[in-house]
């Protein structure tokens, strides 16, 4: 791994010192970066939305987790909010996981194609998951987009891309969402915009318990597990191979 000069202090919403489920087969410290670009209704982590939300804190502060778990690590997730909001902050992480010998995923909702190109040029970024909120058609992001502008699905479209020239394992996922993102239309326009551009692709209950977004959404019923399996049948026959759901009862599932 390479890196850049570092910016030095990031804006933080959290850090959890070890989950074996944000990078399925590796025990994981996730550091949470702070603001965001989109609004996704169903967003969990609302709270993190603001650009001046979170706290202000030095790579000293990673080092010290680091350093209370660094006999069970194997890697670092970086998550938000976006993390690509702030990509010094990921370099920061990124020299960090190289000095402890840890592999680094970036959660990112896609938006910042330039931002990911420099990290995987510079080898900093082992793995990418990567939201896919809606087709990859212009208009198609509007429910998610809030006051950022230009055109949100061309460039997922090409973060997903650089990537593949890259050879980076992608994780392409879809939160599954009453009456936003659970008709089988939307997820076959999904899976056929997204073929041949992620290595597995897996949907996700939304989830009414975390901070929501949306109070109307939060009040709604996750969608069954059953309505999961049916929309990764639709996934699979539009396409996609490695199709998974992930229910907060059951985890992660492959499906086809």
């Amino acid at each position: 791994m390479r890196y850049g000069n570092g910016g030095g202090a990031m804006r933080l919403g959290g850090v959890v010192d070890t989950s074996t489920i944000d990078w399925y087969g590796n025990v994981s410290l996730v550091v949470f970066f702070a603001g965001c670009n989109l609004r996704c209704p169903y967003c969990q982590n609302a709270g993190l939305i603001p650009l001046d939300s979170g706290e202000t804190l030095g790579p000293e502060y990673l080092r010290m987790r680091l350093e209370k778990e660094k006999n069970l690590l194997d890697s670092i997730v970086v998550s938000g909010g976006e993390p690509l909001l702030q990509p010094e902050g990921i370099r920061e992480v990124c020299r960090l996981a190289e000095e402890m010998g840890l592999k680094v995923m970036l959660n990112t909702n896609g938006s910042r194609p330039h931002v990911v190109e420099g990290l995987l040029n510079d080898g900093l970024i082992d793995r990418v998951a990567l939201d896919v909120k809606a087709p990859l058609t212009p208009g198609s992001y509007a429910p998610f987009q809030g006051a950022e502008g230009g055109n949100i699905p061309a460039m997922v479209k090409r973060t997903m891309e650089i990537c593949r020239e890259r050879g980076v394992e992608v994780e392409a996922r879809t939160t599954v969402a009453p009456g936003l993102s659970d008709e089988p239309g939307f997820i076959k326009a999904i899976a056929e915009d997204i073929t041949d551009l992620c290595d597995l692709y897996v949907l996700q209950q939304f989830d009414n318990m975390g901070e929501v977004l949306c109070p109307d959404l939060k009040s709604k019923t996750p969608p069954t597990k059953e309505k999961l399996i049916e929309l990764a049948g639709v996934a699979s026959e539009a396409g996609l191979r490695n199709v998974y759901i992930k229910t907060r009862r059951t985890g992660l599932e492959r499906i086809r």
